[in-house]
C-alpha cells in the first residue's frame, strides 16, 4: 500500500492540495479532518455542549460514519444524510476544534483511519497524521503558511460562502486553533523527524502538489 501522511496548521492548504496530488496519483484522497467535522456537526444538531467532555463522548455511540469518494472527492456520511457541504461552516470547524482534543474522540476517528490506510492507497490530511496515526508512511509532509496568509485564505472562502465575517476575527480565531492544536495533550500538531516541510505562503497549488509529486517520484534531488 501506499501512504501518503500530510499534517499542517489550519488553512495551510491541505485539503485543495491532498485532492490535486491524489487525483494526479490516482489514489483516495481521505479527509480527516471531514471526520472530526462530521463529529462537531453531530454535536451541534443536537444541542450538546461541545464543552461538556462527557457529553460529547458518550454520543459518539450514536454516530455512524461513512467515506465514499467519487473522482477523488471525498463525500462524507453521517448517519445515512451527505453533510459534506454543512460540515464546512465557521460555526462547525469552531466546535470541532474543541471536541477533537477529547481522548474517545480521537481513538473515534483513530480506527477509521488506521482501518482504511490497511484497504487503499491513500494520501490522509489532518493534524497528527505523522505523528501518530501513520508514522510510518511511505511520504511525510507538513504544510505551513503564515498566519497573515492563512486567514486571509479563510476570510476570502468564507466570504465566498455568504459569511460575515471580519478578516481579523478570522485571524484571531486561527491563533486560537494553532493553539489548541499545538497544546493538547493528546497527539499534539508537531513536526516529526523524517517529514518534508513546506512554507506555502509565497507558492501556487499547482506549484506545491508539483513539488510533493516530484518528492514522492524521485525527482526532487
Amino acid at each position: 500500500m501506499l501512504t501518503i501522511a500530510v499534517d499542517g496548521y489550519s488553512s495551510s492548504g491541505k485539503g485543495i492540495v491532498c485532492t490535486k496530488l491524489a487525483n494526479k496519483l490516482g489514489i483516495i484522497h481521505f479527509d480527516t479532518g471531514a471526520i472530526y467535522r462530521a463529529i462537531g456537526l453531530y454535536v451541534y444538531q443536537n444541542e450538546i455542549n461541545p464543552y461538556d467532555k462527557d457529553a460529547v463522548e458518550s454520543c459518539l455511540n450514536q454516530i455512524h460514519i461513512d467515506l465514499k469518494h467519487n473522482n477523488g472527492e471525498q463525500i462524507t456520511i453521517l448517519n445515512n444524510v451527505n453533510v459534506s457541504d454543512q460540515i464546512r461552516a465557521s460555526e462547525i470547524s469552531d466546535i470541532c476544534s474543541i471536541t477533537s482534543t477529547y481522548p474517545k474522540v480521537r481513538e473515534f476517528v483513530l480506527n477509521i483511519q488506521r482501518s482504511s490506510a490497511k484497504k487503499f492507497d491513500l494520501i490522509m490530511e489532518g493534524r497528527s497524521i505523522t505523528s501518530h496515526v501513520l508514522p510510518n508512511a511511505n511520504f511525510k509532509f507538513f504544510l505551513d503558511a503564515s498566519l497573515d496568509v492563512r486567514a486571509q485564505r479563510r476570510y476570502l472562502d468564507l466570504v465566498k460562502k455568504g459569511e460575515n465575517i471580519t478578516l481579523e476575527d478570522v485571524k484571531k480565531d486561527l491563533k486560537e486553533r494553532d493553539r489548541r492544536d499545538i497544546e493538547r495533550d493528546i497527539s499534539p500538531l508537531i513536526l516529526t523527524e523524517g517529514t518534508y516541510y513546506i512554507d506555502n505562503s509565497n507558492m501556487t497549488i499547482d506549484e506545491e502538489v508539483d513539488l510533493i509529486y516530484r518528492t514522492i517520484k524521485g525527482e526532487n534531488k
